[in-house]
């Protein structure tokens, strides 16, 4: 069983680390994973695909130091509670060939107990219908001395129709889940040479955010 040093959110993902992986792994991975969310967000700050999103938001992270090993099958499915969403998510790792990182995912939700408040989130949005993106990415070191890291997307859009019988209506939700990421081994040396540049774009980035919320 997974034993988890550290999780937190960067952005709009929740990243999960192995007491294997090194206080400046970890946080050289949450910058990249932030310079990412707000590069894509900046990129396309309007309504867009979110495949569009996510392939661009994968595209920063290999420019950064991330090397894809391994892609998520992206085979829709359908999930009615959280427990059926975390099992999915662990066979989709598990199948590229790294079951631990699907448990630490699991034991990541366990340990702090977002089971019932994930799966609150995630109906709130379902229930509105439309499209959203969900993001995780637990993170280990292998035996080999390679730091990987398990991006996973979760591609949700829904359909919403109402049914009225008298004084009351009944609802019917048309899920559909689509996966998406892949396994990316994390290169510090690759990294090296763009931290300082990552670091200003987060600062860019994060300034003309502000500047934005504050006009409006």
């Amino acid at each position: 069983m997974s034993t988890i040093a550290d999780a937190v959110v960067v952005g709009g993902c929740l990243s999960s680390f192995t007491p294997q992986v090194s206080s400046q792994d970890r946080q050289d991975i949450q910058d990249c994973l932030l310079y990412a969310e707000l590069a894509a967000n900046d990129k396309y700050p309007g309504r867009v695909s979110k495949k569009v999103w996510f392939d661009y938001y994968q595209g920063r992270l290999i420019k950064a130091g991330f090397k894809l090993k391994a892609f998520v099958a992206s085979e829709p499915v359908r999930v009615a509670n959280i427990q059926e969403l975390l099992a999915m998510s662990h066979t989709v790792i598990g199948r590229m060939g790294y079951p631990s990182l699907g448990q630490l995912l699991r034991d990541t939700y366990k340990t702090l107990t977002l089971d019932r408040f994930a799966w609150e989130f995630f109906q709130g949005n379902v229930a509105r219908g439309g499209q959203g993106i969900l993001k995780c990415s637990p993170c280990e070191r292998l035996a080999s001395g390679e730091t990987v890291v398990c991006l996973l997307s979760v591609q949700y859009s829904t359909r919403v129709t109402e049914q009225a019988f008298f004084l009351w209506s009944e609802f019917h939700e048309d899920l559909q889940i689509v996966p998406g990421g892949g396994v990316f081994a994390f290169d510090p040396e690759v990294f090296q040479r763009y931290r300082e540049r990552v670091h200003e774009k987060i600062e860019s980035y994060s300034a003309k955010s502000l500047v934005h919320e504050l006009k409006l």
